[in-house]
């Protein structure tokens, strides 16, 4: 059966009184984003007509469900039973549970927060050919050691999009706690086995990384990183790009 007329609904003997309450049922169900049944439905005079679900349940493997959390696995478990409620107000409930669990699941943090916190790629190509660069150029394995701690703090404070570290030497030496000539050496060395380049920009020396051996930023937009960094510090140009 179709949609009925509120003429029609009337004509089979529905009260004024039912048809109001059904419209306030209605105002319910679109307040909690339920689907809104029609007033025929509501007051008994029509048969809930099947619907067509534009997101059916996932179908949840063991594998899939030992990826998430607790929390999170209970959480898209109650999602996927809000989705085969017949009911428009079981289907807020679970919802409603499911916001909740989601909440919980997102201040379960052991101790660090990894998306929040900030964080930075590094190609492993690129940490392996240091790494064993280093260990060979250097003069002593403290010496790559230390120069490998302050590659970790460059990369670090690589700016977003960008091929530049956001610290100089001297900030360096503070986060480190260590002095001017180890900080010299450790640059030097790193600049030797090509892990870092140092360019000029008015007195002070601006320290770069490949974007190809790290990037912080949209992965989108690592091309034109690149493209910045062969022609600003490769070649020495000045290209007319800028970071989004």
């Amino acid at each position: 059966m179709g949609r009925i007329s509120l003429h029609e609904l009337r004509r089979m003997g529905v009260s004024a009184e039912d048809i109001e309450t059904a419209k306030v049922t209605q105002l319910a169900q679109r307040r909690t984003g339920a689907p809104v049944q029609s007033i025929g439905v509501i007051v008994g005079a029509a048969e809930q007509r099947p619907r067509m679900n534009p997101n059916p349940p996932a179908d949840l493997t063991a594998r899939a469900m030992r990826k998430r959390g607790a929390y999170d696995q209970a959480a898209l478990l109650l999602d996927q039973q809000a989705l085969q409620e017949s009911s428009p107000e079981r289907a807020a409930l679970a919802r409603e549970a499911a916001k909740v669990v989601k909440e919980l699941s997102a201040s379960d943090q052991i101790e660090f927060d990894f998306f929040g916190g900030g964080n930075v790629s590094i190609a492993f190509q690129y940490q392996d050919a240091v790494t064993e660069r280093l260990f060979t150029a250097a003069k002593t394995t403290a010496q790559a050691f230390h120069a490998q701690a302050v590659l970790w703090q460059i990369t670090r404070n690589l700016g977003w999009q960008s091929y530049e570290c956001t610290k100089t030497a001297a900030d360096l030496c503070e986060v480190m706690r260590t002095d001017k000539a180890q900080m010299a050496r450790a640059l030097d060395l790193l600049e030797q086995v090509g892990a870092i380049r140092r360019m000029k920009r008015g007195r002070v020396k601006i320290i770069t990384v490949t974007p190809e051996g790290a990037f912080r930023g949209n992965v989108n937009s690592h091309a034109q990183a690149v493209e910045r960094y062969k022609l600003d510090v490769i070649e020495g140009g000045k290209s007319d790009q800028t970071p989004e």
